[in-house]
């Protein structure tokens, strides 16, 4: 490891294991997945920086734990020659004025673009994690590839031929993707499934008696959330005399392409077929309130809300698809249903909200699962793991 010069971030003393720099798309998700990570990293000996897009909240919150923000040019969701070149450059001037022994690249834009520059500046180790592969869209045949998705490609093979490099995933589904288009090999892979999730603060509370069963969707208000066909298996429900309640938690995501208005929502809302409460920090109390959490998602990485949902004991009606698989057993801790299948959804949400005792049986046993598979404590020491095994230390 090279000589280290003195930063003013430096919380615990000498940081003897070197600098950590995780570079991000969202700020505000780095606070809610990542920051655990960093603050076991800071306390093991580590100096740690963040660099990601202007947030000027979240900036405060995280030089607030003594972690340096760098504020990184880049729009996660835009696409275009000029934004890219602008990104890469503003991407490089960090790396070269942080000078990490490791770099933490999370997402689709700063795994392609750190990867590369940590390659070219001879950065000595690379974490770059998966967290999904929606914005890929790789084509297994390259003859079929777009323009952007051979570029994609052709980005990736040069990063991830940086000597030191691991690769996280999320998931087996997107890790065999990777295997199966040769753009990474076996000895690059770690599997650490999710961002993990606190036990004491997310565990089960029993049903509140004597109400209409609630049923949660939380995400980002987005039409591939599966949100349409949520409120469309509600409404089919409500048609059919169900009695129950169907709320949307969550904000909207304007700069999006798959965005649903505040207009459309409000006008469910106003309707009478789904509740919309917007954004919620507080999500325990949030899923104490819920008799069955839904994600009908077209796909994911690994859904934080669900492995949340489990930790709380709510049994899962999610969609078969890569990420949801992951944490939901078919009629063991939930029900998974087809994608994009009302019918089913409908189906499925009926059954639960019809049978306390089963919501009660795969409630328990997502909680047993969580706590075998999920929990913080268990994601945060894979991950230092993997940094360690990098450093040799």
């Amino acid at each position: 490891m090279k000589e280290r010069r003195p930063k003013q971030f430096a919380l615990f003393g000498q940081a003897d294991k070197g600098t950590l720099l995780f570079v991000v798309d969202n700020a505000d998700l780095f606070l809610s997945h990542r920051l655990p990570i960093a603050l076991t990293a800071m306390n093991s000996g580590y100096e740690v920086h963040v660099a990601a897009p202007l947030d000027y909240a979240a900036e405060q919150i995280i030089e607030s734990y003594a972690i340096g923000f760098h504020r990184l040019s880049m729009d996660p969701e835009k696409f275009s020659l000029f934004s890219e070149l602008k990104t890469f450059f503003s991407l490089r001037n960090i790396i070269r004025e942080v000078e990490p022994d490791l770099l933490h690249l999370i997402t689709l834009k700063p795994t392609l673009y750190g990867s590369i520059i940590a390659r070219m500046n001879k950065v000595p180790a690379v974490v770059a994690s998966i967290t999904g592969t929606r914005k890929i869209r790789l084509a297994s045949d390259q003859k079929e590839e777009s323009l952007r998705q051979k570029i994609i490609r052709r980005l990736y093979n040069y990063g991830f031929r940086h000597p030191n490099l691991r690769v996280t995933f999320q998931n087996k589904d997107d890790r065999d993707m990777f295997l199966d288009m040769d753009l990474i090999s076996r000895r690059q892979i770690a599997l650490i499934r999710g961002t993990g999730v606190n036990m004491q603060r997310f565990h089960p509370m029993q049903e509140i008696i004597g109400t209409l069963p609630l049923v949660l969707l939380a995400s980002r208000m987005r039409w591939d959330k599966g949100i349409g066909e949520f409120v469309e298996a509600a409404r089919q429900l409500q048609e059919k005399g169900t009695q129950a309640r169907f709320v949307l938690v969550g904000g909207i995501d304007p700069a999006h392409p798959e965005a649903i208005s505040e207009a459309q929502l409000q006008e469910w809302h106003n309707a009478g077929i789904i509740e919309w409460w917007g954004a919620k920090i507080d999500m325990p109390i949030v899923f104490a309130q819920a008799h069955i959490v839904c994600l009908p998602s077209y796909r994911e990485g690994l859904p934080k809300v669900l492995v949340e949902a489990a930790a709380c004991g709510k049994p899962i009606v999610a969609t078969d698809v890569s990420g949801c698989r992951e944490i939901v057993t078919n009629e063991e801790n939930g029900l998974l249903v087809p994608v994009q299948d009302v019918e089913d959804l409908a189906v499925a949400l009926n059954r639960l909200l019809a049978n306390p005792n089963l919501r009660h049986e795969m409630g328990q046993k997502g909680r047993q699962k969580v706590v075998a598979e999920f929990s913080i404590g268990h994601v945060v020491d894979k991950t230092l793991g993997v940094y360690e095994n990098l450093l040799k230390l």
